[in-house]
């Protein structure tokens, strides 16, 4: 790495510590070609308190989205992408104007999935949906939903406390 990065700089303390390392973990780490700054933030738990209408870019990949107002908002996700990841998480302020709704791009019919609830005798299977509702009311602080993409559609893996507290419809 030093005899590819000519201008690097290493402290005394940075040379102890590398003098330190084994064959092995030499080894480990001779193949990685990312900038310390892009390992520490695929490393980042990206979290974001939303409170209102909430269109997710997908540079926002991998960010865990609290929902946090008693007044319902719409979030809307980009268009499935491989790879594409988000949480949603019933806040502390419970929803109870209306249904926080997780939309996809241009109503498009690509949830699949399921949804779960310890009150529920069975698994609630998702098809074709194109809305995730926290339901008013139902929902509570901890419910659950994550959505996952393989580039064609999102896969769905939500949970709930009380029977419900999330549902699925194809609104288009």
């Amino acid at each position: 790495w030093f005899a590819n990065n000519p201008n690097a700089e290493c402290t005394n303390a940075e040379a102890t510590a590398l003098g330190a390392l084994s064959q092995t973990e030499i080894e480990i780490l001779d193949g990685i070609n990312a900038t310390t700054d892009e390992i520490n933030a695929n490393c980042d738990v990206l979290t974001e308190a939303v409170t209102t209408t909430n269109v997710i870019a997908a540079s926002e990949t991998g960010t865990h989205f609290v929902l946090n107002s008693a007044t319902a908002f719409v979030s809307t996700l980009p268009a499935p992408a491989a790879g594409l990841e988000f949480w949603f998480h019933a806040g502390a302020t419970q929803v109870t104007g209306g249904n926080h709704t997780i939309v996809t791009n241009s109503s498009s019919n690509v949830i699949e999935g399921s949804l779960s609830s310890p009150e529920q005798a069975a698994v609630s299977c998702v098809a074709a949906a194109d809305t995730i509702s926290f339901i008013a009311d139902k929902a509570v602080q901890g419910d659950l939903a994550h959505v996952w993409s393989d580039g064609t559609d999102w896969y769905l893996d939500g949970h709930c406390f009380v029977q419900d507290g999330m549902t699925t419809t194809q609104a288009s």
